[in-house]
């Protein structure tokens, strides 16, 4: 093993532990958690635009990958839609809400790195999505490889991501501060900000993830750019259920949505 090869070793165990730990309250989070009432209709429409659908069309007889999926949330979404989904995760404490969450839907769970996705046969799949797992990747190239690899030609991927290094706009600034008026931030541990600045200074994406630079890298390995679509209306309002401040704070963030596809032939 060389050095570079120990080194991602070591830091994707340290990110295994890092999201593991934080499992049992993952769905506690705005960020996470997708409400059935407001957030689940928007989550159908981005998703049906990404997959290239028009209403009422869903997702029946599309395989569809979830990678990094987390407690189950966008597995959720494309399950609600009749798609037969795959949710990998390389956190078996993860998956297991995740199974329990989704034990009667059309849905396979998969221990599994979304950067080495062993066992996952070639051209299998129609539609690939990763939400919050971009800026996470230890070794972009190999990963994004990987998806192409997985996707039949015509299969599409969605990347819903953001810059979290980016400075706050004007706008944003205001609605956070607003925010903080109303319903003052709790703040994470000492050694919680510790942990993560010290995951994120050893990241390949450590100074930020745009979405031009990841259009280009993801082109690199042979996808196609299709669109960028707009992600207010998942956080805007698909967000009219949880408190104002947690509305203005969600949406403050510099998110992202990237649509790519394999080409035919």
């Amino acid at each position: 093993m060389n050095a570079d090869a120990g080194h991602n070793y070591d830091l994707k165990e340290e990110i295994r532990a890092y999201w593991s730990n934080r499992a049992l309250t993952f769905d506690e989070s705005a960020s996470h958690r997708i409400e059935d009432t407001f957030g689940k209709p928007e989550w159908h429409k981005f998703l049906r635009k990404a997959a290239g659908l028009i209403p009422p069309a869903d997702l029946t007889g599309i395989k569809a990958l979830d990678f990094a999926c987390g407690t189950g949330e966008i597995s959720r979404m494309l399950c609600s839609l009749g798609a037969d989904v795959t949710g990998l995760d390389f956190s078996d404490v993860m998956l297991e809400i995740a199974r329990a969450k989704l034990k009667d839907q059309n849905w396979t769970p998969l221990l599994c790195d979304a950067e080495h996705l062993l066992g996952v046969p070639d051209k299998n799949y129609d539609f690939a999505i990763t939400r919050h797992l971009a800026w996470t990747l230890t070794n972009p190239e190999a990963a994004f490889a990987e998806w192409y690899r997985v996707l039949k030609p015509g299969g599409r991927l969605l990347i819903n991501d953001g810059d979290w290094s980016l400075p706050f706009s004007r706008t944003h600034r205001f609605k956070r501060i607003i925010a903080q008026l109303l319903s003052p931030d709790m703040q994470r541990s000492d050694e919680g900000r510790a942990t993560d600045a010290a995951i994120r200074s050893r990241l390949p994406y450590n100074n930020g993830l745009t979405a031009d630079n990841l259009r280009k890298d993801i082109a690199a390995t042979g996808f196609r750019f299709v669109e960028e679509l707009d992600v207010s209306p998942l956080y805007g309002r698909g967000m009219r259920a949880w408190p104002i401040a947690t509305r203005l704070r969600q949406s403050s963030e510099n998110r992202f949505a990237l649509v790519f596809e394999k080409p035919r032939g």
